[in-house]
């Protein structure tokens, strides 16, 4: 048989009786089907006029839609016949129409109407309600891409921001750099979505990583793994991790974009790199929303002024500059709000009320540093001159600040925190300094700098988490046989007749008292501390002196309450105790 001569009408009669075929015929049609191509072979069975109209660059006309599924064009790869005409294409009988499974991709229901010879809720289509008619006109040399790829799923695809169209830059594996569709690699069209992303990831990570590699990015949003993030984002490390403890949260910072982009997703992948650090738009009570309406990022100095993250963190906070974004360097305690905070107090309970570190109006320097017994009487830990065997617990920020200083940053001990880079000098007659005692190259008392798990540090709040422990363990420094303490607060050379806590405990000689601080407790509201065991009976609810009736604390312990030793009427030492 001679296959040039063959035409529509034989090639369909030979389908409707394939017993006809033998051998040689079969060799002869594949033979035929490699020299006239499958789609010419196809409209000839199907009764179609091959011609012209099948060049590579026709245009399709009224029933000639299958060429343009049947051999590659510049949307897809060929189709098998079968995608149309399930399970099986053949010639003989009606024209019908099945779809397979690529066209009900995604569990949708593909419809053909015989009548108006168009489909509807295709997968290749788009998957729109919009019928595609088979009268479709397919102009493979499409004007512009927002031509083509909007006959389908829009330019962009109507789930993207308008200015989302480098493609190529998340769907790799399926469009060109130059927007055309990656034919040869046949994924456009495939019942899968193809999402590579440039860099590899997904999410944000699909164009510059996530976070971008450079600057201070990973500094600001160091956990791994994490893809799903949108630009407009404004949480923080405790806001993605709601259910973690301090020690089990990842131990780095993760600030959303828009704390230091915009809010506002239009603004994203728009030509310039924003950076936004003030926006009237930003949701209440994030961190963004507490930047002062200056806050601005210099350009040119790389730098950032007016931002809450890098302040005093009081509510109206003390802003401070920033690093440069490229300068790699790490900031400590006094990068932000000094060590201690050393701000100046409004008074008992005001919103800028400060116990840190002041100073009180006969010279002394008072606060919240380096242990008991307090104000006026000097510390005694490290000894400090008060003779042959006296010391003291460190008071650190770990002893009021658990939940955000790091446990493992500690000194020999291996139990207290250790932060030497404390200045408690106001000039006034105390004017300690930790580096005094603790020297580089002692072995017993080293130089350390402090250290803070990011979970509730820099949140928006300041919390207040006294330290939980309640036991001591062996310290190769603690007071000898007879004083040695049993808790984490203590001191030697204390008086039992003082207003201990009920919970203090006193060493076999009696007179070293450990005290804990579980049942301390802080109410934000009214900056007030209850049951607090180094200060005695101030704030204790369960030791009233000298009060006839009721459980209320003879003296409040408020934030801020200033130490006024030369105040008429002052009654400073009974805030503590009697005298």
């Amino acid at each position: 048989m001679n296959p040039a001569k063959w035409d529509g009408s034989f090639l369909r009669s030979l389908f409707r009786t394939p017993a006809r075929l033998g051998g040689s015929e079969m060799a002869s049609l594949k033979m035929t089907r490699a020299v006239l191509g499958g789609a010419t072979m196809l409209a000839l069975v199907c009764g179609l006029a091959p011609g012209p109209a099948f060049a590579a660059n026709m245009t399709i006309t009224q029933g000639a839609a299958h060429a343009s599924h049947t051999q590659d064009n510049r949307a897809h790869a060929k189709l098998s016949c079968a995608e149309c005409h399930a399970p099986v294409c053949s010639p003989t009988g009606s024209r019908n129409v099945v779809f397979g499974a690529l066209a009900a991709t995604g569990g949708i229901a593909p419809t053909w109407n015989a009548t108006a010879r168009t489909c509807s809720n295709v997968y290749c289509h788009g998957s729109g309600p919009a019928p595609v008619a088979w009268t479709y006109v397919y102009t493979p040399v499409a004007p512009t891409l927002a031509v083509e790829c909007a006959m389908c799923h829009g330019y962009p695809p109507s789930s993207h921001e308008a200015s989302s169209i480098s493609c190529n830059g998340c769907h790799s594996e399926t469009v060109k750099t130059d927007g055309t569709i990656d034919i040869a690699c046949g994924k456009h069209i495939n019942g899968t979505l193809e999402f590579s992303g440039g860099t590899g990831g997904a999410g944000c990570a699909a164009c510059h990583g996530f976070p971008p590699a450079t600057g201070a990015h990973v500094a600001h949003f160091g956990p791994t793994g994490i893809t799903a993030v949108s630009y407009a984002d404004t949480s923080t490390l405790e806001d993605r991790f709601p259910d973690a403890t301090p020690t089990s949260a990842p131990a780095v910072y993760a600030y959303g974009c828009a704390n230091c982009h915009s809010v506002i997703p239009g603004n994203h992948r728009n030509g310039s790199v924003d950076v936004k650090l003030y926006e009237a738009a930003a949701p209440a009570g994030s961190i963004k929303a507490r930047n002062a309406t200056t806050a601005a990022y210099n350009a040119t100095a790389k730098t950032c002024n007016g931002v809450y993250c890098h302040s005093s963190g009081q509510a109206s906070p003390t802003f401070v500059g920033t690093p440069g974004w490229n300068s790699g360097t790490h900031l400590g305690c006094t990068g932000c709000h000094a060590n201690p905070p050393r701000y100046a107090s409004g008074g008992a309970g005001a919103a800028t009320a400060n116990s840190h570190l002041n100073m009180a109006d006969d010279g002394y320097e008072y606060g919240h540093f380096l242990g008991l017994p307090g104000p006026w009487h000097t510390s005694k830990h490290g000894n400090n001159g008060w003779g042959v065997g006296e010391d003291a617990a460190a008071m650190t920020c770990q002893t009021c600040h658990y939940d955000t200083t790091d446990p493992a940053n500690t000194g020999p001990s291996g139990f207290y925190y250790l932060d030497t880079t404390g200045n408690y000098d106001l000039g006034g007659w105390l004017g300690a300094r930790c580096d005094s005692c603790h020297t580089v190259g002692n072995a017993v008392a080293p130089r350390q700098g402090g250290k803070v798990l990011p979970l509730r540090h820099v949140n928006g709040r300041r919390d207040v988490d006294f330290d939980v422990r309640n036991s001591l363990p062996a310290i190769s420094w603690l007071p000898g046989a007879g004083n040695i303490p049993t808790l984490p607060m203590w001191m030697t050379g204390a008086s039992p007749t003082n207003p201990w806590s009920p919970n203090a405990s006193f060493s076999a000689s009696g007179t070293t008292a450990s005290v804990i601080l579980g049942r301390a407790s802080y109410e934000p509201a009214t900056k007030t501390c209850t049951n607090v065991g180094c200060h005695l009976a101030q704030g204790n609810t369960s030791f009233v002196p000298d009060v006839p009736t009721g459980t209320v604390p003879a003296v409040p312990l408020v934030w801020g309450d200033p130490l006024l030793y030369y105040a008429p009427g002052s009654d400073l030492c009974n805030k503590c105790h009697q005298m």
